[in-house]
């Protein structure tokens, strides 16, 4: 039973990434977090690796939450909680653990320092995680077939958009995509995005650049027409999602996919691949890519819906009334149902 004042459940959360991450875990944890802090019944810890633990960041991360920081598990913690795609901390407290993708193992690293390295949070988390989170049932397959992990062990908590990601102008953008269309990535470029293919469909379909392709982040190889443009926080983001002709997709396998749940939130039209988690998120709000690989079928997409402003009309249309499905209000309860029963 919960032993912390007031018989309050006491959550130990894993924090050593949680004022720098600025992927969509790090989004994940913070919002999830943000709300759980206003809900009764809990009290938190939060533990970073530090010698000499600093509360300021971390109630930065919060919104200036009042937070408590340390570098040591509490030992009257009841549970202890991991955010981020694995267990990190050594504890014999009951714990439960965030799995969002199984890329580790999907897409091995070559190298098998590396391999061992990116792999081990996650096999830890199958061996001594009471509950394992995941955002989709696509997910879900994954831990059970990669770590052998029961079903009856997993849940899944979808994850939400934030507020801020709504419908309406799109307000300031950056120069470069204020005088002509642009095609939106948001996000990064590791293999499994699926970068390549869609610079070399662009580079096709748009040769003379007169419809740009912006990245939110510096692509391996930028092709001529693309830039990257700054979003240094929601706001701008958001505005890059609303003043988008459409917001592009590529991936080749996602947990979730975070970036088309906020487009379709902002009544952006989404093109993306019919892959891992995504058709469960989008639905019929979005143009689907069936081989994600496909160069000619990215080509002749994106050149049709450039094209098409009813059809991509059609899609903003659809697309607030899906992403109003998922909330993180909804994630929060489940993600505390969950710590509180395995404190229990």
């Amino acid at each position: 039973m919960p032993s912390g004042q007031d018989s309050l459940v006491h959550v130990a959360v894993d924090a050593h990434n949680l004022a720098r991450d600025d992927r969509g875990i790090g989004r994940y944890a913070r919002s999830i977090l943000v709300r759980a802090l206003e809900r009764p019944g809990f009290r938190w810890t939060f533990v970073v690796r530090n010698i000499w633990p600093r509360r300021a960041p971390i109630s930065r991360a919060l919104g200036g939450a009042r937070v408590r920081v340390t570098s040591q598990i509490p030992h009257d913690t009841d549970v202890v909680w991991s955010p981020w795609n694995g267990t990190f901390l050594k504890t014999e407290k009951p714990s439960v653990a965030t799995i969002h993708d199984a890329a580790p193992f999907a897409y091995p690293a070559a190298d098998a320092r590396t391999r061992e390295i990116e792999q081990a949070p996650f096999r830890k988390t199958a061996q001594s995680a009471r509950k394992i989170l995941v955002q989709s049932a696509f997910t879900a397959s994954e831990v059970e077939r990669w770590l052998g992990v029961e079903p009856e062990r997993i849940v899944v908590t979808p994850l939400g958009a934030d507020a801020i990601f709504h419908a309406g102008a799109a307000g300031p953008l950056p120069e470069g995509v204020r005088d002509r269309p642009y095609i939106l990535h948001v996000g990064s470029h590791d293999v499994r995005k699926n970068s390549a293919t869609l610079a070399a469909a662009y580079s096709r379909a748009f040769p003379g650049g007169n419809v740009a392709l912006a990245y939110t982040r510096p692509p391996p190889l930028l092709p001529n027409g693309a830039l990257v443009v700054d979003a240094p926080d929601d706001r701008s983001l958001a505005a890059l999602y609303r003043g988008a002709a459409l917001v592009v997709v590529p991936s080749i396998c996602e947990g979730f996919g975070l970036p088309l749940l906020e487009a379709l939130a902002c009544g952006a039209p989404v093109l993306a691949s019919r892959a891992g988690a995504l058709p469960a998120i989008g639905g019929e709000a979005v143009a689907w890519i069936d081989d994600p690989l496909d160069v000619d079928a990215w080509v002749g997409a994106m050149r049709g819906l450039i094209a098409g402003d009813a059809e991509r009309a059609r899609l903003a249309a659809l697309g607030p009334s899906r992403a109003a499905l998922f909330s993180w209000e909804s994630c929060t309860t489940q993600t505390l149902d969950v710590l509180r029963e395995v404190a229990g």
